[in-house]
């Protein structure tokens, strides 16, 4: 099993998270599946991950 954090975001973000969600055109199931894919996407920007 996988080890989890919690953290917290603004309301203000979470509401647009959630707009993206529930407009399906991007195929986003759920605000972890988008938050995941975001730190991911910002790590391979700053040179951690390939």
């Amino acid at each position: 099993m996988d080890d989890y954090v919690t953290i917290k975001v603004p309301k203000e973000l979470a509401d647009l998270i959630d707009k993206v969600i529930e407009s399906k055109r991007f195929g986003y199931r759920s605000r972890a599946e988008f938050v995941n894919e975001a730190i991911r996407q910002k790590l391979r920007e700053l040179g951690y991950i390939k």
